[in-house]
């Protein structure tokens, strides 16, 4: 069985890599696209494009990995039944369990794989494009200058502002709003009439004229104070040239298994003696939602794998396309229960652990239960078989 373990196995790989490669560069266009537009807004040198690209890697090749093993299993095995190859080996005796041991071993091994890219090298890159993403949003902000826009540039610091027109005449920006500390979970806002952006040695400097600031009051969650007045100068983390520093706010996505672990103990502590609960239970659902998604999203490959072995046996002569459209078809599934169950553990409808692994336990069992489907169908042919048999006929020449 070692020979036809290679076999199969030899079967895999080469459709394993091109899915690979051509579903991480499809993961991949967003990112592209939108860090051009960055890029050309900045006009920053093209290398730092480059970089935040291989940033992005990590997380576009845990999500692929999944997806090309599946498709792997489902053109190998459509090959192998397009030619009746397959048949060819249950006719000497091979059994369901001899074709699908080694491919559940090859995908538990890229499970393994992948939980260790989510482990080490996604919370990394995750962290070196948020840092080098900060220092190119920081840098000219005059340049992306919209209207009517919500300007994003210090959203990881908690501050978002926008105004809507600029005046003609004077040039100063009017109906200017500032959301500032949105992240501790007592935000303030300020609304003025008008303000200027300029550079003092090198850093931004918003000036706000006759405005109204609100903030809530610390003795009493549901109150708020207002404040007004004439001018303001509120100095914003933006420069006139890129300058790279170090981002040392972690966020979920960009912790360790065993750094998140612990980080969700110190939230659960905090619930409880937290004035805003539930802020801080949204808090505490998101880091959970991420904890439980660096396992669940890398043991996709075994759920697949059980999916893809007895639908790819079932792919008889209709050729490869049928078990790839197969394969998309079961990965739309996929993702669109891995979002429902993200929204749902978000919203607390569902647990984080259930809401992050239903998507494994719906393919899974789908998979099982083809399995055995095959498994049945095989021992009740053989079954059926065993009575349809000619019998051995032996003519005697009578004796004279």
């Amino acid at each position: 069985m070692r020979i036809l373990a290679r076999y199969i196995l030899k079967e895999f790989f080469p459709p394993f890599i091109i899915a690979l490669i051509c579903f991480t560069f499809l993961l991949i266009f967003d990112d592209l696209f939108r860090l051009t537009k960055l890029f050309v807004q900045k006009g920053i040198s093209p290398f730092y494009l480059v970089e935040l690209l291989i940033y992005v890697m990590p997380a576009t090749v845990v999500l692929s990995l999944p997806m090309a093993a599946l498709v792997a299993i489902l053109l190998a095995l459509g090959r192998l039944s397009t030619d009746n190859e397959i048949v060819a080996m249950k006719a000497h005796g091979v059994a369901f369990h001899h074709l699908m041991m080694p491919l559940l071993g090859i995908v538990v091994v890229l499970s393994v794989v992948d939980l260790g890219l989510m482990d080490y090298a996604l919370p990394q890159a995750n962290l070196a494009y948020a840092t080098l993403k900060r220092d190119i949003q920081r840098r000219n902000p005059a340049f992306v200058l919209e209207e009517a826009t919500v300007m994003k540039e210090l959203e990881t610091e908690g501050k978002l502002w926008m105004y809507e027109s600029t005046n003609d005449q004077s040039g100063r920006m009017q109906n200017v709003k500032i959301w500032d500390s949105i992240w501790s979970g007592h935000p303030r806002f300020s609304h003025a009439q008008e303000a200027t952006l300029g550079f003092e040695n090198g850093r931004a400097m918003l000036t706000l004229y006759d405005g109204l600031t609100y903030e809530p009051e610390t003795d009493n969650p549901d109150g708020y104070r207002v404040t007004k007045f004439q001018q303001q100068r509120l100095a914003l983390q933006l420069t006139e040239d890129l300058e790279r520093g170090t981002f040392r706010n972690q966020t979920p996505r960009s912790m360790r298994i065993a750094q998140l672990g612990a980080f969700i103990n110190t939230l659960q502590d905090s619930v409880q003696t937290s004035k805003n609960r539930e802020f801080a239970l949204n808090k505490l659902r998101f880091a959970q939602i991420e904890y439980h998604k660096k396992f669940s999203i890398p043991f996709a490959c075994l759920a697949f794998g059980l999916m893809g072995v007895p639908l790819g046996l079932m792919v008889k002569r209709s050729g490869k396309m049928i078990g790839f459209g197969i394969g998309l078809a079961v990965i739309l599934v996929y993702y669109l229960l891995l979002q429902i169950g993200q929204s749902a553990g978000l919203n607390g409808i569902l647990s984080p652990a259930l809401a992050m692994w239903l998507p494994n336990i719906v393919i899974g069992v789908f998979g099982i239960a083809l399995s055995i489907y095959m498994i049945g169908e095989g021992t009740l042919r053989t079954w059926r078989a065993r009575d349809s048999k000619l019998p051995l006929v032996v003519n005697r020449k009578a004796e004279s």
